[in-house]
């Protein structure tokens, strides 16, 4: 019995999927050891979660998966460092005398190919992200359990010093990579342009100072900024331009932008950092971000001019900024855009890349409203005929402007579309009515919005075949509104072909995705011992679409129900017995959606629409496809 085995690496995690060739129903779950491939140490890893349903929580350092197995077939090892060179392996365990486990031997995996948990992805790309998830388990352990809203504010508070424990953890390679730059910058002689949307935190602002005369910022028109932070700045020497295109104080339309470019001493653009963070404690620390890294003299001198246009132009968008903004910049497999734009001319080429994915589309947005980019992703997720998967943070507003909801909701192949918005409400935390015996009660999204914090998932990022020499990157600034196509200052990068870059933020999507969805699972009155079962992670099981896009093979579309779960199968272990072994077979793939009738429903959904979606009938030109694309796989994996 074989156990296939694949990692993948950014610079926080390792995220590692596995699938065995035949099941065996006697297994119950998995152990999974790594390898430092530099000291050739090898350690088995640690479940957080306890061997049996109703047990309490284990200890912070978890438990070992010897005693406490895996029961599933994607895991992420969040506990690896910066430039760790690792192999994971995977034995399957079986259950053993009075309440134990013991490993079957036959079943122990190859070590994967080395990964490295780095940011670097090569041709002078890197990507970083933070941990900003206040609903999570981790910040429980912060405050020690207690998730008053006094105990959420004190919190929050405290994570503006530089010292704080929950800071460091939380702004991760975010916070790290942004001072690094600037830091290198600066031991260079270099000069650095920033046009930053709002800025209020005192370690980035600190960082900016040593710059003197060499420093030259832009600040927009976001609440945030502290009221002394320009005064502060300029009192260091920096050149401090502003921008406010509401010409009124507020924030809307917004100077969006969070872009640093750093220059020669002869003002030769080196390098930019964009992205999606903010330069705030709360953009650091409790929403989840992304910071790229560019370096290319070709794009970085596009964001430098872009800097010199902005200031030029005052507190307005003339006509001259539009066009030239709708005109991208390209070298080699990277493009960029700036907003606002005329026509939507930044949605065109990332439209195609959606429509034109053959295996995936991964995404995270953030207030995208009637964003057509939205409506083409959900047109595929529809379809099913890819692996989708994303997570929208929304708030609304009163008519006064006071914040009267803060949610969200996931995005997954084959759901309906009225699904989207109704059946899957997202983000939640772990209440005290669905605590898992195991868990600890976590922030709610309630306690999140009264204490002004609206965005939860701000990253705007949308990956296309992370797997595929076609691969894409679409990041920065850019909400994906038309609203912010029309009217704000923003930045949108495309990059092509970078496979290790796209994997990246692949992983980073999917970590997103999982928190959320589950912590939804549960909120929407999921039974948490359902996490035991392994049923999901076999062939013709929920999951078998996941592990099959994870593990790089076809990923044909599966029958679906309403409200988007998979459509319910016999359990593969039915009526079998204990020695019984499940083969995977090759799948069967239902006719698309016809496309006029997948883009009514991407507008309906849009408008919440009831309505539900109808299931197409299998083709058989689809299903042979289907299963000789399969076929083929599986002997180009058999000859490797």
């Amino acid at each position: 019995m074989t156990i296939n085995v694949k990692a993948y690496a950014n610079a926080d995690d390792i995220l590692i999927a596995w699938q065995p060739d035949t099941w065996s129903n006697d297994w119950v779950g998995f152990q999974l050891e790594r390898r430092n491939n530099i000291t050739q140490q090898t350690t088995v890893l640690s479940n957080r979660i306890p061997p049996k349903p109703g047990e309490k929580p284990v200890a912070d350092a978890g438990i070992s998966s010897t005693q406490s197995p895996f029961r599933r077939c994607i895991w992420t090892d969040h506990s690896v460092v910066d430039t760790d060179n690792v192999s994971y392996r995977v034995t399957a365990m079986k259950s053993g005398a009075n309440g134990t486990f013991t490993p079957d031997a036959a079943s122990v995996s190859a070590w994967t190919t080395p990964a490295v948990a780095s940011g670097d992805a090569g041709g002078g790309l890197s990507a970083y992200f933070n941990r900003g998830t206040l609903m999570s388990q981790i910040v429980s352990r912060f405050v020690q359990g207690d998730t008053s809203d006094d105990a959420l504010r004190n919190f929050v508070k405290s994570l503006s010093d530089p010292a704080n424990q929950a800071r460091r953890y939380l702004s991760g390679d975010a916070l790290h990579e942004i001072l690094a730059f600037l830091h290198d910058a600066d031991l260079r002689g270099s000069q650095v342009h920033a046009a930053i949307y709002e800025m209020n935190d005192e370690e980035l602002v600190g960082a900016l100072k040593p710059f003197g005369s060499r420093g030259n910022v832009l600040l927009g028109n976001g609440s945030a900024t502290k009221p002394n932070i320009a005064g502060e700045l300029s009192g260091a020497g920096l050149t401090v331009k502003h921008r406010d295109l509401s010409n009124a104080g507020r924030s809307s339309p917004s100077v969006h932008n969070k872009f640093v470019v750093e220059s020669d001493a002869h003002g030769n653009a080196i390098r930019v950092l964009t992205g999606s963070t903010n330069w705030t404690t709360t953009g650091l620390c409790t929403q989840l971000n992304n910071v790229l890294i560019i370096e290319n003299a070709v794009i970085a001198k596009r964001y430098l001019d872009q800097w010199g246009k902005l200031v030029a132009a005052g507190n307005a968008m003339p006509p001259a900024l539009k066009t030239s903004n709708s005109s991208p910049t390209s070298d080699s497999n990277i493009s960029v855009y700036f907003a606002a734009t005329n026509g939507e001319a930044e949605f065109k080429p990332v439209l195609d890349l959606i429509k034109n994915a053959k295996d995936g589309a991964l995404f995270l947005m953030f207030m995208p409203g009637q964003s057509p980019l939205l409506d083409a992703l959900l047109v595929r997720a529809q379809q099913n005929d890819i692996y989708v998967r994303g997570v929208v943070s929304t708030m609304m507003a009163s008519k006064n402007g006071d914040i009267v909801s803060v949610g969200g909701e996931v995005v997954k192949s084959g759901a309906p579309q009225q699904s989207f918005h109704d059946d899957v409400q997202l983000p939640h935390g772990v209440s005290a009515t669905n605590e898992p015996s195991w868990a600890d009660v976590e922030f709610s999204v309630q306690q999140i919005r009264n204490a002004g914090m609206i965005a939860i998932v701000h990253s705007k990022t949308i990956v296309i075949d992370p797997f595929s020499d076609n691969c894409a990157v679409i990041t920065g600034s850019h909400n994906f509104s038309v609203a912010a196509s029309e009217k704000n200052d923003e930045n949108l990068v495309i990059i092509r072909g970078n496979k290790q870059l796209a994997q990246a933020y692949a992983l980073h999507i999917n970590g997103v995705y999982d928190h959320y969805s589950w912590r939804g699972y549960l909120g929407s009155g999921g039974n948490p011992d359902q996490i035991y079962s392994l049923d999901g992670w076999k062939p013709g099981g929920g999951k078998e679409q996941e592990l099959d896009f994870w593990m790089e093979e076809p990923v044909p579309p599966r029958p679906t129900r309403s409200g988007g779960s998979a459509a319910q199968q016999p359990s593969v272990a039915s009526g079998a017995s204990a020695k019984t072994a499940v083969k995977k077979t090759p799948k069967k793939a239902p006719q698309k959606a016809p496309k006029k009738s997948a883009k009514k429903a991407a507008k309906t959904s849009a408008k919440k629409s009831a309505k539900k979606a109808k299931a197409s009938k299998p083709a058989k030109a689809k299903k042979a496809k289907a299963r000789a694309t399969k076929a083929k796989a599986k002997k180009a994996k058999a000859k490797k």
